[in-house]
């Protein structure tokens, strides 16, 4: 089971914190196997299917999807990469009411995101199967064409051959309209330690050093939250493992939202986040998830028992 720590949200306009607050949280994850597979949307307090949203059809295709919300035309954006026939990238627009589909032929973007009415994407440099650099574009939503060059990601030496750049996913946050790319550059085991903040519209940058952490996810109001991991050498063993948030303009601790005592209590290490019920939503087995309110501290569980896996939490307003 895969849980993606991907949590999307954007706008168009100035009513920032009031259109947030009437934001809906639409749940979404994977059903099936193999070449059959479905997009579901899962009720957020029962774990069970509300719906089929999108039943693909039977193909060799990619469920490693990116799922965004596309406000100004209320349009879910869904990338995947299709293996039969030469068919090759896809990026999918759905209708978030009618469900109407559009398949637009698209390079081979590894991930993309929607952010105050724009699209952006990740496409990765390779030569001679060695990854050189790692560029976010913006694109065009309407064709996937590449716009402009947001920032350059290069390939960091003596990086693992697995993860040149540090770079592969990133975030829109609706509070401060910035992309915000976690990096890792010790490349220490799961060691996120860069917070790399980029304007939407300006593409000023700013870099916020952040403890090592396995994964981030961006919460309301600009917080953000980590998987921290904390592996002490002369014990031998790990003296911390559990969900912290983080300051996300200077990177310091702000304190611990909950600490695990058995260091396998995650089955994937990445988190997402529910707006709407301002929960964080982590992978503790194939037929649970555990949920967290970030502000009361209350804890549930949702069942899993109908083996759903890769979700997705986006903002729909």
């Amino acid at each position: 089971m895969t849980l993606t720590l991907l949590q999307f949200s954007c706008s168009d306009d100035h009513g920032n914190e009031k259109a947030l607050s009437q934001a809906t949280t639409k749940l979404f994850a994977i059903e099936g196997v193999g070449s059959d597979l479905k997009i579901v949307e899962v009720d957020p307090i029962s774990g069970l299917s509300i719906s089929t949203f999108l039943d693909f059809e039977p193909m060799q295709a990619s469920v490693d999807f990116d799922f965004t919300y596309f406000n100004s035309a209320k349009q879910l954006l869904i990338r995947r990469n299709v293996y039969e026939n030469g068919i090759g990238p896809q990026i999918i627009k759905v209708n978030i009411d009618t469900k109407e589909e559009n398949i637009i032929s698209s390079e081979n973007f590894s991930t993309i995101i929607a952010g105050n009415g724009k699209l952006f994407g990740f496409k990765r440099t390779v030569v001679n199967t060695s990854l050189q650099s790692t560029e976010l574009f913006e694109i065009n939503p309407e064709n996937a064409s590449t716009i402009s060059t947001i920032e350059i990601f290069e390939a960091i030496e003596d990086a693992p051959s697995n993860d040149k750049t540090g770079v592969s996913s990133v975030f829109y946050s609706y509070d401060t309209n910035e992309l915000l790319i976690p990096r890792r550059t010790s490349f220490l085991p799961n060691a996120i330690d860069k917070l790399i903040k980029i304007d939407a519209n300006s593409g000023v940058k700013v870099i916020v050093n952040i403890n090592h952490y396995e994964s981030i996810t961006i919460g309301r109001n600009g917080r953000l939250f980590a998987i921290k991991n904390t592996y002490n050498p002369n014990l031998g063993e790990i003296t911390f493992y559990g969900i912290v948030e983080v300051d996300i303009d200077n990177g310091e601790e702000i304190g611990v939202l909950k600490e695990f005592d058995n260091p396998n209590s995650f089955s994937d290490s990445e988190i997402i986040f529910l707006s709407e019920t301002n929960e964080i939503l982590v992978d503790t087995g194939r037929t649970t998830m555990y949920k967290i309110n970030v502000d009361t501290k209350n804890e549930s569980i949702l069942n899993n028992t109908s083996g759903f896996y890769s979700y997705r939490s986006v903002n729909v307003y």
